[in-house]
């Protein structure tokens, strides 16, 4: 693990392909959110899901007011990694030049009854990263509260 990106992983008991098709439907991602800053999805490019490379969403935000932010895929290879990298929405947000570019990345290891899943907040590519990296710790505490709730709700069915 380096200075700009951090990971978290947990072995959860579920199949990669269901792991998979949770994290790569962003309308779903409010809930196993960890971080209490997503609201919810207000534009997906496609109906297809899980989403493919190329693809791109919107989130509401709200981190001290609300704002949106704009996805894109960078990395899909369905049961073993999805990725995207977020943007400020350009139609809403007087920050959308200087803020922008960190990468989320869930990476799936399967041994067939359980999954190793790695989140990854990468921050190599962020404009303003010396900025953002401050709040390192508290991203790693979100990211354990999203995998203990990806595996609550895969784990319960």
């Amino acid at each position: 693990m380096s200075y700009w990106v951090q990971s978290v992983e947990r072995r959860i008991t579920a199949p990669a392909d269901r792991i998979y098709a949770l994290i790569a439907d962003p309308v779903r991602h409010k809930d196993f959110d960890g971080s209490g800053t997503l609201v919810e999805a207000v534009e997906v490019s496609s109906s297809v899901r899980p989403l493919g490379a190329g693809d791109w969403f919107s989130m509401t935000m709200d981190f001290h007011g609300k704002y949106t932010m704009t996805s894109t895929v960078v990395e899909a290879v369905p049961g073993e990694r999805f990725a995207w990298q977020c943007k400020p929405h350009a139609h809403s947000s007087k920050w959308r030049f200087i803020f922008g570019g960190r990468i989320w990345r869930y990476e799936l290891e399967s041994d067939g009854d359980t999954t190793l899943v790695r989140e990854t907040w990468d921050l190599r590519e962020e404009r303003l990263r010396m900025l953002v990296v401050v709040g390192r710790r508290q991203v790693r505490v979100a990211m354990r509260r999203t995998l203990d709730r990806i595996a609550a709700l895969l784990e319960a069915e």
